[in-house]
Protein backbone atom coordinates (compact mmCIF):
# COMPACT_ATOMS: atom_id res chain seq x y z
CA UNK A 1 0.00 0.00 0.00
CA UNK A 2 1.20 3.23 -0.99
CA UNK A 3 0.22 6.30 1.08
CA UNK A 4 -3.51 6.48 2.26
CA UNK A 5 -6.53 7.14 0.81
CA UNK A 6 -10.46 7.85 2.56
CA UNK A 7 -13.39 9.48 0.78
CA UNK A 8 -16.02 7.65 3.33
CA UNK A 9 -17.08 5.45 5.89
CA UNK A 10 -17.79 2.38 4.18
CA UNK A 11 -16.43 1.97 0.69
CA UNK A 12 -14.15 -1.38 0.64
CA UNK A 13 -11.98 -1.21 3.72
CA UNK A 14 -8.06 -2.16 2.46
CA UNK A 15 -5.86 -1.03 4.98
CA UNK A 16 -5.59 -0.06 8.65
CA UNK A 17 -3.38 0.92 11.32
CA UNK A 18 -3.53 -1.32 14.82
CA UNK A 19 -1.74 -1.69 17.75
CA UNK A 20 -1.59 -5.00 19.51
CA UNK A 21 -2.08 -4.45 23.27
CA UNK A 22 1.70 -5.65 25.08
CA UNK A 23 3.72 -5.11 28.29
CA UNK A 24 2.61 -1.41 28.28
CA UNK A 25 -0.71 -2.18 29.56
CA UNK A 26 0.92 -3.49 32.58
CA UNK A 27 3.83 -1.26 33.72
CA UNK A 28 2.00 0.54 36.63
CA UNK A 29 2.44 1.20 40.36
CA UNK A 30 0.94 -1.62 42.97
CA UNK A 31 -2.40 -0.61 43.88
CA UNK A 32 -2.30 2.45 41.73
CA UNK A 33 -4.20 0.81 38.82
CA UNK A 34 -6.24 3.68 38.17
CA UNK A 35 -2.82 6.54 37.76
CA UNK A 36 -2.48 5.16 34.04
CA UNK A 37 -5.84 3.47 33.60
CA UNK A 38 -7.72 6.68 33.92
CA UNK A 39 -10.66 5.39 32.34
CA UNK A 40 -10.97 2.67 34.13
CA UNK A 41 -11.56 4.19 37.87
CA UNK A 42 -14.26 1.12 38.82
CA UNK A 43 -11.91 -1.53 37.70
CA UNK A 44 -8.71 -2.73 39.03
CA UNK A 45 -6.51 -4.72 36.35
CA UNK A 46 -6.30 -5.06 32.41
CA UNK A 47 -6.40 -8.65 31.54
CA UNK A 48 -3.74 -8.66 29.16
CA UNK A 49 -4.33 -12.31 28.13
CA UNK A 50 -7.82 -11.51 27.32
CA UNK A 51 -7.70 -8.02 25.51
CA UNK A 52 -4.74 -9.88 23.25
CA UNK A 53 -7.19 -12.82 22.30
CA UNK A 54 -10.17 -9.69 21.41
CA UNK A 55 -7.50 -7.87 19.33
CA UNK A 56 -6.01 -10.89 17.65
CA UNK A 57 -9.72 -12.08 16.98
CA UNK A 58 -10.64 -8.82 15.19
CA UNK A 59 -6.74 -8.85 13.01
CA UNK A 60 -8.27 -12.67 12.07
CA UNK A 61 -11.98 -11.04 10.86
CA UNK A 62 -10.22 -8.28 8.99
CA UNK A 63 -7.46 -10.10 6.87
CA UNK A 64 -9.85 -12.54 6.26
CA UNK A 65 -12.09 -10.02 4.33
CA UNK A 66 -8.64 -9.23 2.74
CA UNK A 67 -8.00 -5.93 4.74
CA UNK A 68 -4.52 -4.99 5.31
CA UNK A 69 -3.83 -4.58 9.14
CA UNK A 70 -0.23 -2.53 9.90
CA UNK A 71 1.22 -2.36 13.14
CA UNK A 72 1.95 1.16 14.66
CA UNK A 73 5.08 0.08 15.98
CA UNK A 74 6.23 -1.61 12.97
CA UNK A 75 5.93 1.62 11.22
CA UNK A 76 7.67 3.70 14.30
CA UNK A 77 10.30 1.32 14.31
CA UNK A 78 10.98 1.42 9.99
CA UNK A 79 10.32 5.41 10.17
CA UNK A 80 13.14 5.52 12.79
CA UNK A 81 15.62 3.03 10.89
CA UNK A 82 15.08 4.48 7.56
CA UNK A 83 16.07 8.26 8.98
CA UNK A 84 17.93 8.03 11.85
CA UNK A 85 18.47 12.05 11.34
CA UNK A 86 14.85 12.01 12.65
CA UNK A 87 15.68 10.50 16.20
CA UNK A 88 16.26 13.74 18.04
CA UNK A 89 13.16 15.43 16.78
CA UNK A 90 11.16 12.53 17.67
CA UNK A 91 12.75 12.69 21.62
CA UNK A 92 12.00 16.27 21.10
CA UNK A 93 8.00 15.55 20.57
CA UNK A 94 7.98 12.58 23.04
CA UNK A 95 9.50 15.03 26.07
CA UNK A 96 7.68 18.12 25.22
CA UNK A 97 4.64 16.12 26.06
CA UNK A 98 5.97 13.51 28.63
CA UNK A 99 4.57 15.23 31.63
CA UNK A 100 8.13 15.50 32.88
CA UNK A 101 9.10 18.99 33.40
CA UNK A 102 12.63 20.78 34.42
CA UNK A 103 16.27 20.12 33.42
CA UNK A 104 17.43 17.30 35.48
CA UNK A 105 14.23 15.38 34.56
CA UNK A 106 14.12 15.81 30.93
CA UNK A 107 18.10 15.34 30.69
CA UNK A 108 17.93 12.12 32.71
CA UNK A 109 15.29 10.19 30.44
CA UNK A 110 16.94 11.49 26.87
CA UNK A 111 19.79 10.04 28.14
CA UNK A 112 17.88 7.15 28.79
CA UNK A 113 17.15 7.17 25.06
CA UNK A 114 20.32 7.61 24.07
CA UNK A 115 21.29 4.59 25.68
CA UNK A 116 18.92 2.56 24.25
CA UNK A 117 21.59 -0.53 22.28
CA UNK A 118 19.09 -0.52 19.44
CA UNK A 119 15.63 0.72 18.15
CA UNK A 120 13.58 -2.06 19.01
CA UNK A 121 14.42 -1.50 22.72
CA UNK A 122 14.27 2.29 22.21
CA UNK A 123 10.71 1.70 20.82
CA UNK A 124 10.11 -0.12 24.13
CA UNK A 125 10.89 2.59 26.08
CA UNK A 126 8.49 4.81 24.58
CA UNK A 127 5.79 2.32 24.64
CA UNK A 128 6.18 1.10 28.19
CA UNK A 129 6.71 4.27 29.83
CA UNK A 130 9.67 4.85 32.42
CA UNK A 131 9.93 4.46 36.01
CA UNK A 132 12.39 6.57 38.40
CA UNK A 133 14.20 2.87 38.63
CA UNK A 134 14.89 2.84 35.01
CA UNK A 135 17.28 6.36 35.11
CA UNK A 136 19.86 7.53 37.04
CA UNK A 137 18.08 9.12 39.05
CA UNK A 138 17.78 6.36 41.45
CA UNK A 139 21.29 5.63 41.30
CA UNK A 140 23.80 5.93 44.81
CA UNK A 141 20.99 7.33 46.23
CA UNK A 142 21.83 6.30 49.83
CA UNK A 143 25.01 9.07 49.56
CA UNK A 144 22.38 11.87 48.76
CA UNK A 145 20.77 14.54 50.55
CA UNK A 146 17.15 13.17 49.98
CA UNK A 147 18.00 9.98 50.84
CA UNK A 148 19.66 11.56 54.39
CA UNK A 149 16.02 13.36 55.15
CA UNK A 150 14.31 10.00 53.27
CA UNK A 151 12.76 11.80 50.33
CA UNK A 152 14.48 10.07 47.62
CA UNK A 153 12.87 8.73 44.77
CA UNK A 154 10.69 5.40 44.46
CA UNK A 155 12.17 2.74 41.64
CA UNK A 156 8.79 2.10 41.27
CA UNK A 157 7.04 5.26 40.98
CA UNK A 158 6.16 6.45 36.99
CA UNK A 159 8.53 9.24 35.75
CA UNK A 160 6.32 9.15 32.52
CA UNK A 161 3.23 7.02 32.25
CA UNK A 162 3.34 4.35 29.89
CA UNK A 163 0.85 4.37 25.85
CA UNK A 164 -1.55 2.20 27.57
CA UNK A 165 -4.42 3.39 25.69
CA UNK A 166 -2.30 3.08 21.76
CA UNK A 167 -4.65 0.35 20.79
CA UNK A 168 -7.44 2.88 20.35
CA UNK A 169 -5.48 4.23 17.21
CA UNK A 170 -8.46 5.98 15.26
CA UNK A 171 -8.20 8.69 18.41
CA UNK A 172 -4.83 10.56 17.74
CA UNK A 173 -5.53 10.65 14.02
CA UNK A 174 -8.09 11.01 11.13
CA UNK A 175 -7.50 10.43 7.14
CA UNK A 176 -9.34 12.24 5.47
CA UNK A 177 -8.65 12.09 1.20
CA UNK A 178 -5.34 11.58 0.78
CA UNK A 179 -3.84 13.41 3.76
CA UNK A 180 -4.08 12.67 7.57
CA UNK A 181 -5.27 14.74 10.43
CA UNK A 182 -3.05 15.18 13.36
CA UNK A 183 -5.02 15.78 16.57
CA UNK A 184 -4.66 17.36 20.05
CA UNK A 185 -5.52 14.82 22.26
CA UNK A 186 -8.29 16.01 25.59
CA UNK A 187 -5.83 14.00 27.88
CA UNK A 188 -2.19 15.61 27.78
CA UNK A 189 -0.27 12.39 27.83
CA UNK A 190 -2.58 10.82 24.89
CA UNK A 191 -0.49 13.43 22.92
CA UNK A 192 2.68 11.07 23.07
CA UNK A 193 0.80 8.83 20.78
CA UNK A 194 0.15 11.57 18.21
CA UNK A 195 3.97 11.99 18.40
CA UNK A 196 4.33 8.85 17.17
CA UNK A 197 2.02 9.19 14.42
CA UNK A 198 3.50 12.66 12.92
CA UNK A 199 6.75 10.59 13.30
CA UNK A 200 5.34 8.12 11.20
CA UNK A 201 3.48 10.47 8.71
CA UNK A 202 6.58 12.50 8.06
CA UNK A 203 9.70 10.49 8.08
CA UNK A 204 8.22 7.07 6.88
CA UNK A 205 9.28 5.25 3.91
CA UNK A 206 6.16 4.80 2.23
CA UNK A 207 3.71 7.12 4.53
CA UNK A 208 6.22 10.12 4.70
CA UNK A 209 5.02 11.93 1.57
CA UNK A 210 1.67 11.99 3.08
CA UNK A 211 -0.45 15.66 3.69
CA UNK A 212 0.06 16.45 7.07
CA UNK A 213 -3.17 18.84 8.61
CA UNK A 214 -1.16 19.02 12.43
CA UNK A 215 -3.83 20.23 15.32
CA UNK A 216 -1.64 19.19 17.86
CA UNK A 217 -0.19 22.13 19.10
CA UNK A 218 -3.26 24.02 18.69
CA UNK A 219 -4.75 25.77 21.66
CA UNK A 220 -7.93 23.61 21.83
CA UNK A 221 -8.68 19.78 21.57
CA UNK A 222 -10.21 17.56 18.84
CA UNK A 223 -10.10 13.97 18.54
CA UNK A 224 -10.41 11.43 15.81
CA UNK A 225 -13.61 9.92 17.05
CA UNK A 226 -15.69 12.85 16.58
CA UNK A 227 -14.19 13.10 12.60
CA UNK A 228 -16.65 11.18 10.12
CA UNK A 229 -16.02 11.76 6.36
CA UNK A 230 -19.45 11.46 4.47
CA UNK A 231 -17.58 12.27 1.05
CA UNK A 232 -14.37 13.06 -0.31
CA UNK A 233 -15.71 17.12 0.13
CA UNK A 234 -17.39 16.53 3.28
CA UNK A 235 -17.01 16.12 6.90
CA UNK A 236 -19.36 15.57 9.93
CA UNK A 237 -17.96 16.48 12.95
CA UNK A 238 -18.66 16.56 16.95
CA UNK A 239 -18.53 18.96 19.02
CA UNK A 240 -18.18 17.21 22.23
CA UNK A 241 -16.56 16.52 25.73
CA UNK A 242 -13.43 15.79 23.67
CA UNK A 243 -13.47 17.99 20.50
CA UNK A 244 -14.54 22.09 21.25
CA UNK A 245 -15.74 24.21 19.19
CA UNK A 246 -13.06 26.28 18.13
CA UNK A 247 -11.07 23.33 17.42
CA UNK A 248 -13.67 22.80 14.80
CA UNK A 249 -13.51 25.78 12.95
CA UNK A 250 -9.22 25.22 13.15
CA UNK A 251 -9.66 22.65 11.38
CA UNK A 252 -12.36 24.18 9.48
CA UNK A 253 -9.48 26.95 8.46
CA UNK A 254 -7.06 24.25 7.83
CA UNK A 255 -8.79 22.22 5.45
CA UNK A 256 -10.73 25.12 3.41
CA UNK A 257 -7.71 26.60 2.83
CA UNK A 258 -5.40 24.14 1.74
CA UNK A 259 -4.81 22.89 -1.84
CA UNK A 260 -3.70 19.36 -0.50
CA UNK A 261 -7.21 18.22 1.01
CA UNK A 262 -10.36 18.32 -1.01
CA UNK A 263 -12.91 19.59 1.71
CA UNK A 264 -15.43 21.92 0.63
CA UNK A 265 -17.96 21.87 4.01
CA UNK A 266 -17.98 20.65 7.32
CA UNK A 267 -21.41 20.07 9.33
CA UNK A 268 -20.62 20.26 12.74
CA UNK A 269 -22.97 18.62 15.66
CA UNK A 270 -23.49 19.09 19.22
CA UNK A 271 -22.93 15.60 20.63
CA UNK A 272 -25.00 14.68 23.58
CA UNK A 273 -23.50 14.13 27.15
CA UNK A 274 -23.73 11.33 28.99
CA UNK A 275 -20.12 10.75 30.73
CA UNK A 276 -19.73 7.54 28.69
CA UNK A 277 -20.21 7.86 25.01
CA UNK A 278 -17.67 10.76 24.33
CA UNK A 279 -17.41 11.21 20.85
CA UNK A 280 -19.62 11.42 17.49
CA UNK A 281 -19.25 8.08 16.20
CA UNK A 282 -20.69 6.41 19.48
CA UNK A 283 -24.16 8.39 17.96
CA UNK A 284 -24.37 8.06 14.18
CA UNK A 285 -22.16 5.18 12.07
CA UNK A 286 -22.77 4.93 8.47
CA UNK A 287 -23.30 1.07 7.26
CA UNK A 288 -24.60 1.24 3.26
CA UNK A 289 -24.85 4.05 0.44
CA UNK A 290 -28.56 4.98 1.69
CA UNK A 291 -28.51 3.69 5.68
CA UNK A 292 -27.15 5.00 8.88
CA UNK A 293 -27.15 3.32 12.45
CA UNK A 294 -27.81 6.27 14.56
CA UNK A 295 -29.13 6.90 18.68
CA UNK A 296 -31.76 8.06 19.15
CA UNK A 297 -30.37 10.82 21.72
CA UNK A 298 -29.07 12.73 18.62
CA UNK A 299 -31.41 11.56 15.97
CA UNK A 300 -33.65 14.78 16.44
CA UNK A 301 -31.06 16.94 17.32
CA UNK A 302 -30.98 20.57 15.58
CA UNK A 303 -28.04 21.77 17.14
CA UNK A 304 -25.90 21.80 13.55
CA UNK A 305 -24.22 23.87 11.56
CA UNK A 306 -22.56 24.19 8.08
CA UNK A 307 -19.08 25.72 7.97
CA UNK A 308 -17.13 26.93 4.48
CA UNK A 309 -15.15 29.10 2.89
CA UNK A 310 -16.24 32.64 2.17
CA UNK A 311 -16.45 33.64 -1.52
CA UNK A 312 -13.71 35.59 -1.14
CA UNK A 313 -11.69 33.08 0.40
CA UNK A 314 -10.92 34.42 3.30
CA UNK A 315 -12.53 33.40 6.59
CA UNK A 316 -15.08 31.25 7.54
CA UNK A 317 -19.08 31.11 6.71
CA UNK A 318 -20.64 29.55 9.42
CA UNK A 319 -25.06 28.70 9.18
CA UNK A 320 -26.83 27.04 11.36
CA UNK A 321 -28.95 24.06 9.99
CA UNK A 322 -32.52 23.76 11.09
CA UNK A 323 -33.22 20.16 9.94
CA UNK A 324 -32.50 17.18 12.09
CA UNK A 325 -30.03 14.62 11.60
CA UNK A 326 -31.70 12.65 9.08
CA UNK A 327 -32.06 15.17 6.59
CA UNK A 328 -29.08 16.31 7.13
CA UNK A 329 -27.25 13.34 6.21
CA UNK A 330 -29.33 12.57 3.14
CA UNK A 331 -28.88 15.85 2.12
CA UNK A 332 -24.74 15.46 2.39
CA UNK A 333 -25.46 11.84 0.92
CA UNK A 334 -27.42 13.29 -2.01
CA UNK A 335 -30.20 10.60 -1.75
CA UNK A 336 -32.62 9.96 0.87
CA UNK A 337 -31.45 7.55 3.99
CA UNK A 338 -32.99 4.53 5.81
CA UNK A 339 -31.96 5.08 9.77
CA UNK A 340 -31.48 1.89 12.32
CA UNK A 341 -32.21 2.90 15.93
CA UNK A 342 -29.70 2.08 18.32
CA UNK A 343 -32.00 -1.00 20.27
CA UNK A 344 -33.70 -2.15 17.38
CA UNK A 345 -36.71 -0.02 19.08
CA UNK A 346 -36.97 -2.16 22.55
CA UNK A 347 -36.34 0.62 25.23
CA UNK A 348 -35.12 -1.24 27.50
CA UNK A 349 -32.49 -2.88 24.87
CA UNK A 350 -31.86 0.28 24.11
CA UNK A 351 -31.05 1.54 27.33
CA UNK A 352 -28.37 -1.34 27.99
CA UNK A 353 -26.90 -1.63 24.39
CA UNK A 354 -26.07 2.37 24.01
CA UNK A 355 -24.01 2.20 26.97
CA UNK A 356 -22.00 -0.10 25.38
CA UNK A 357 -21.71 1.45 21.98
CA UNK A 358 -23.87 -0.66 19.56
CA UNK A 359 -23.65 2.68 17.22
CA UNK A 360 -19.98 1.96 17.02
CA UNK A 361 -19.45 -0.25 13.76
CA UNK A 362 -16.99 -0.83 11.60
CA UNK A 363 -18.14 -1.16 7.71
CA UNK A 364 -15.66 -3.85 5.68
CA UNK A 365 -17.99 -2.88 3.27
CA UNK A 366 -21.42 -1.54 2.18
CA UNK A 367 -23.75 -3.36 4.03
CA UNK A 368 -21.16 -5.74 5.43
CA UNK A 369 -20.26 -4.91 9.12
CA UNK A 370 -18.05 -5.76 11.95
CA UNK A 371 -20.11 -5.48 15.21
CA UNK A 372 -19.94 -6.04 19.20
CA UNK A 373 -21.87 -9.15 19.11
CA UNK A 374 -22.92 -8.46 22.35
CA UNK A 375 -25.59 -5.78 21.34
CA UNK A 376 -28.12 -8.30 19.98
CA UNK A 377 -31.09 -6.32 19.56
CA UNK A 378 -29.02 -4.09 17.69
CA UNK A 379 -27.33 -6.65 16.11
CA UNK A 380 -30.80 -8.59 14.80
CA UNK A 381 -32.34 -4.86 13.61
CA UNK A 382 -29.41 -4.45 11.48
CA UNK A 383 -30.02 -7.83 9.82
CA UNK A 384 -33.53 -7.59 9.28
CA UNK A 385 -32.61 -4.26 7.96
CA UNK A 386 -30.51 -6.74 4.99
CA UNK A 387 -26.88 -5.92 6.44
CA UNK A 388 -24.52 -8.60 6.88
CA UNK A 389 -22.81 -8.71 10.49
CA UNK A 390 -19.46 -10.17 11.30
CA UNK A 391 -19.79 -10.05 15.13
CA UNK A 392 -16.77 -9.71 17.99
CA UNK A 393 -16.36 -9.79 21.24
CA UNK A 394 -13.88 -6.74 22.30
CA UNK A 395 -15.25 -6.21 26.21
CA UNK A 396 -12.12 -5.98 27.85
CA UNK A 397 -10.49 -3.71 25.07
CA UNK A 398 -13.07 -1.31 25.30
CA UNK A 399 -14.74 -1.64 28.71
CA UNK A 400 -18.03 0.75 26.94
CA UNK A 401 -15.70 3.47 25.69
CA UNK A 402 -15.98 2.31 21.99
CA UNK A 403 -16.85 0.04 19.48
CA UNK A 404 -15.23 -2.56 16.90
CA UNK A 405 -14.14 1.05 14.44
CA UNK A 406 -12.00 3.01 17.91
CA UNK A 407 -9.62 -0.35 17.23
CA UNK A 408 -8.11 0.40 13.82
CA UNK A 409 -7.47 3.64 12.02
CA UNK A 410 -9.03 2.97 8.37
CA UNK A 411 -5.53 3.97 5.73
CA UNK A 412 -7.52 3.42 2.45
CA UNK A 413 -11.17 2.49 1.22
CA UNK A 414 -12.24 2.59 -2.27
CA UNK A 415 -14.65 5.17 -3.51
CA UNK A 416 -18.02 4.88 -4.15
Amino acid sequence: MQGVHITNEIGHLKAVLVHRPGTETQNYPDADFSQVFSLRKWSGRFDLDKAIYEHDSMVQLLEKHGVETIEIRDLLEDSLETEPQSLKCFIDDYLRCSGATGREFLETITQLFENAKNTQELVNIVLNGIRFGDTELCSNQSETLRALVHEQFDPASLLVNPLNTLFFTRDPAVVVGDGIILNHMYWPERDREVALYRQIFTHHKIMGETPVCDLNRSSYHIEGGDILVISAKTLLVGISDRTEPAAVESLAKELLTSNKFQTTELIAIRVPSDGLRIHLDTFISRIDHDAFLIDREICNAVDAYSIQLKRSGKGLTITPIDRAIPEILSAACCEPIKVIDCGGGNQTAYERERRNNATSILALSPGKLCVYEENVWTNEALEKAGMELFPLSIDELTKGYGGTNCLCLPLWREDL
